[in-house]
């Protein structure tokens, strides 16, 4: 460990404290594209993984990635440093902050669905072994890749690439978030928060000068050119970006030329420090377009759902940025041009193969032990609320509204929240309830007349015909069924008039609705005929209540007319083939026996 000038150590930390405000900057950018459901989780994600990521990376990560040589693979010594070592205090310090980065890359790839747990899980695992390992190669002095050449200033492909293509890894084994394809189509997520994303590159573009410029660990006038290249190629990713939007959206999305900003400095991090400043425009510029179609290409050719586009912005553009060296740095002693792109490539693909291949195994086996993915109900329901109890005044309210409208039990009521905006809301939607509930006892009484309308005789405020075949349909063919007909009923109407007609059948259906039993069903057929359903498949019994129905209204006094006589035909099922218009007709036919017979009489079939 070299020994650092006070300036040094004091430009290394500040760009630590730098470096650090890229977590703040991740989080509000993550916290605004993810679903206000998921808002709170996301957040702690990025306040977990760099409690756990820092914890792990001093205990065993540190020691790896910039301990004592072992044949160019890994470090040996510097675990769980003791901070007696002022220097190197400094330097763990910012090195840490790269590593809690690289880990919270991660989280945008595979945020709205992975299990809290099971996240904390993949921030140890990358901070101790998959980022410092790689880191090892590539920036240890004796690293096997440094070695051969391989220039990657403050990790485009050590801290972007490695996070993006285990975000990959992520992405494809938990699979893409509910309603996400469907039936071919894409749905489009809106963000919670689009000023959170804003603001959040704002913080990224003003740490990523700590993050590009502190990693030449030491102060002098080169840092200029360093913080010139990296703020260039944040500008012109952001133009590319604008440009991407104006010809396909015809609108500046937020989105897209807030993720172009970042793909620029993602981009120039490999090279901040061996490009001019043309070359940094221009692999800024062309790294909006590489995130673009990466993205395109992984969202609608494979149906990966990289809900921030992790991969495309830090791990393609990592590449980009990465290989870009090779092709316009100034070349190393020894070395081709040729050669310096292969050794470029080189790293990039062993970073690729290495992270991502460590990513499958690490998330299958998650999957394996159930501490992956979270229920398809609590996914439904927001992280925040099925991952940390953690409720939000507009979310509930809304998760409310959309349960009453689903249900429609109108009784409900939501929770009001006093002296607040949501409050309001949930007082004038409960007034609505109240008002609509009201409309809706009125609509049902209405129905209810409606229906006595449809089903009853306006006459003898019996059942009609519909009423009685209505009731016929929940019963099965266990009854016995009767017609009952008024004798000389027309000559009533011809020498009375249909007035005392109306009151003969008014009192008709009167007096034989008080004689039958509550199970019977009794309804005006038509005219002066009537139906009545026995409940009983008992014919004998059922013709003795006929007949003594028939001596009853034989017996009662009518108003003008006196005395009136009716006649019965009684008929059963006679077979499990007989409908009701078989049954019916035979009572028919039994009818116009009674009648041809003398009237007042009950016949059976």
């Amino acid at each position: 460990m070299e020994n650092f000038k006070e300036i040094d150590l004091l430009w290394i930390l500040v760009c630590g404290f730098l470096v650090f405000m890229m977590q703040l900057g991740f989080s509000l950018v993550e916290t605004g594209i993810v679903r206000t459901k998921n808002t709170i989780n996301v957040a702690m994600k990025n306040l977990i993984d760099t409690v756990f990521s820092i914890i792990f990376f001093w205990l065993f990560g540190f020691g790896l990635m910039f301990g004592l040589d072992s044949y160019g693979l890994i470090g040996t010594d510097n675990f769980f440093i003791d901070g007696k070592d002022l220097q190197l205090n400094g330097f763990f310090f910012f090195q840490a902050m790269f590593a809690a980065t690289s880990i919270t890359i991660v989280s945008g790839a595979v945020a709205e669905r992975i299990k809290f747990n099971g996240y904390i899980v993949v921030a140890i695992i990358v901070s101790t072994i998959i980022y410092p390992v790689f880191g090892h190669w590539a920036w240890s002095e004796n690293g096997w890749l440094k070695t051969l050449g391989f220039i990657d200033f403050a990790g485009s492909t050590v801290v972007h690439s490695l996070g993006g293509w285990i975000g990959l890894a992520g992405a494809i084994v938990l699979g893409p978030r509910l309603g996400k394809f469907r039936k071919g189509k894409i749905t489009y997520f809106a963000p919670s928060n689009h000023n959170f994303v804003v603001f959040g590159v704002f913080i990224l573009f003003f740490a990523w000068f700590g993050f590009n410029a502190g990693s030449l660990l030491t102060f002098k006038a080169d840092v200029t050119s360093i913080l010139l290249n990296t703020l260039l190629a944040g500008v012109f990713g952001g133009l590319s970006a604008w440009i991407i939007t104006l010809f396909s959206k015809e609108k500046v999305g937020v989105e897209i030329f807030s993720f172009g900003i970042v793909a620029g400095l993602v981009g120039i991090t490999a090279g901040c420090y061996e490009f001019t400043t043309t070359q940094s425009a221009f692999v800024g510029f062309l790294s909006s377009f590489i995130m673009h179609y990466a993205d395109m290409l992984l969202t609608k050719k494979f149906k990966i759902d990289d809900p921030l586009s992790v991969v495309a912005i830090h791990g393609f553009v990592g590449v980009w940025g990465t290989i870009a060296v090779g092709i316009f740095a100034n070349l190393p002693e020894n070395l081709t041009r040729f050669e310096f792109i292969y050794i470029q490539t080189l790293g990039v693909i062993v970073a690729f193969i290495f992270s991502f291949g460590f990513g499958l195994l690490l998330f299958l086996f998650l999957h394996k032990i159930n501490l992956l993915r979270v229920r398809k109900k609590h996914e439904v329901l927001g992280l925040n609320r099925s991952e940390h109890n953690a409720k939000l005044p507009w979310v509930d309210t809304i998760q409310s509204i959309i349960q009453i409208m689903k249900t429609g039990n109108v009784d409900k009521k939501i929770y009001e929240e006093r002296d607040t905006e949501i409050g309001i809301v949930s007082k004038f939607f409960n007034y609505l309830l109240s008002m609509l509930k009201e409309k809706n006892n009125e609509l049902r009484k209405s129905n209810q007349n409606l229906s006595v309308k449809a089903y009853h005789d306006n006459l003898t405020k019996i059942l009609n015909r519909n009423g009685l075949l209505k009731k016929l349909m929940e019963k099965n063919n266990d009854y016995i069924l009767a017609i009952i007909d008024i004798d000389k009923f027309k000559t009533i109407n011809d020498t009375y008039g249909h007035d005392v007609g109306d009151y003969v059948l008014r009192d008709l259906a009167a007096i034989i609705s008080n004689k039958i039993r509550v199970t019977d069903i009794f309804a005006r057929w038509g005219g002066e005929e009537f139906v009545l359903i026995f409940d009983t498949k008992d014919l004998l019994l059922a013709q003795n209540i006929a007949d003594n129905l028939r001596k009853d209204v034989e017996n009662s006094k009518f108003k003008t007319v006196n005395k009136i006589t009716i006649s019965i035909g009684v008929s059963e099922f006679k077979s499990k083939n007989d409908t009701f218009e078989d049954v019916f007709k035979k009572a028919d036919q039994a009818l116009y026996q009674a009648k041809t017979s003398g009237r007042n009489r009950v016949y059976v079939y």
